[in-house]
């Protein structure tokens, strides 16, 4: 038995170091994306859509969607979409129009048989119509740089690929274990995108061309789905289509003070999609939960009977092995944090993440609804909206 849970620490340890790696090279992707991205696509930059779906009142908001209207894309259509015209989201695109006139603010009114966001984008295409021939869909509450359109549609432009998505990082601005768990699980995410068993477009950073958008059926498919990015993650997985990853499309996202419910609820939504999404991703997101916690718990109890005197040496010998391997793994990707944060802190923060991961892995086995705002949603197979109703 201990031979075997080291043997998972191992590999454990050896997923996150090959993990760091994918991390480096799409530092070195990006830069070269920068690099290419400053052309032209022959022919000129097509006709381009920015569409993004603007709800809630996040205190960064407003930061957000302006570094969204100051891209560098010729040309760009922004179009905000709310779901009322009273809302708080509502009364900011409209002090954003004064300063963008360009900004078309369309109100979608309430969704009904999907996901809201879906409803508000699909309304967005609608405002848009063949004024565009690339659309990008983004969230409202992350920073872009100024290139970041353009670094996302490059490879729709450039006729490379139909489908392009990007993704976001999270920069802590305390060391509280929430703040530091909930950033380490976005980077978790985010260089398990690298690899191409886990490539999907990601909702809050992604383009695709009109063409695409209308032959595989976008529309009709988010008119009966609970999610934009996991839904048309799984129609392009069945029909063989590739997704590029786009490593300088990304967004990034403050997070001080991070609430332990508000992260667990983002988690929640997360595993759900892919449950009812992409149920054979899900089945190996439940593998992968069990290899980020059965080692910490293993050499916590081992440590724990070494210090009472209540196990062997040689277990507790083999915990301290795993925890030196596994400060060795996970040491490297604090260089993909704009601050230093001290290994132990680190550590700690990973150990929360792991515990998070199986408790909402877990909490998902026999769920058949999810929470998402104010709303409750019971899903059916693929994602498909059963019945809506407010909270």
């Amino acid at each position: 038995m201990l031979a075997f849970w080291f043997c998972v620490g191992l590999a454990q340890c050896g997923l996150l170091y090959l993990l760091a790696r994918c991390g480096r090279a799409l530092i070195r992707k990006a830069e070269e994306e920068r690099a290419g991205g400053r052309f032209a696509p022959p022919g000129g930059w097509p006709r381009a859509a920015m569409i993004v779906p603007v709800a809630g009142t996040h205190p960064r908001m407003a930061d957000a969607l302006q570094s969204l209207l100051h891209q560098d894309y010729p040309g760009l259509m922004p179009v905000l979409v709310t779901a009322t015209a009273e809302e708080p989201a509502a009364e900011l695109v409209r002090r954003l129009r004064e300063d963008f006139p360009a900004v078309r603010h369309v109100v979608a009114g309430p969704a009904d048989g999907c996901g809201q966001k879906n409803h508000n984008s699909l309304q967005g295409v609608a405002a848009v119509g063949d004024a565009a021939d690339v659309y990008i869909f983004c969230d409202s509450t992350h920073l872009a740089r100024p290139d970041f359109a353009r670094c996302l549609a490059g490879p729709v432009a450039r006729g490379e690929a139909a489908f392009s998505t990007g993704y976001h990082t999270v920069e802590p601005r305390d060391r509280r274990p929430v703040t530091l768990a909930y950033a380490l699980s976005v980077l978790l995410m985010r260089f398990l995108q690298a690899l191409s068993a886990f490539t999907q477009p990601w909702g809050g950073a992604m383009a695709m061309s009109r063409d695409a958008f209308e032959r595989y059926g976008v529309a009709e498919l988010w008119a009966h789905n609970v999610v934009d990015d996991c839904s048309l993650g799984a129609l392009l997985q069945g029909r063989g289509v590739h997704v590029r990853l786009c490593a300088a499309a990304l967004l990034s996202t403050e997070a001080a003070d991070h609430s332990l419910p508000v992260w667990r609820a983002w988690m929640e939504r997360q595993v759900l999609f892919l449950k009812f999404c992409m149920p054979g991703q899900w089945l190996l997101l439940g593998v992968l939960a069990a290899l980020m916690a059965l080692p910490p718990v293993c050499a916590g109890l081992a440590l724990l009977g070494g210090l009472l005197g209540l196990g062997s040496g040689a277990a507790s010998l083999l915990g301290l092995l795993w925890l030196a391997a596994l400060a060795g793994a996970l040491g490297p990707w604090r260089d993909f944090l704009p601050r230093p944060v001290p290994l132990g802190r680190w550590i700690w923060a990973f150990v929360c993440a792991a515990g998070m991961f199986v408790l909402v892995y877990l909490r998902s086995i026999p769920a058949k609804a999810i929470v998402w705002r104010d709303r409750v949603y019971t899903v059916g197979q693929g994602g498909t909206v059963l019945n809506v109703r407010r909270r």
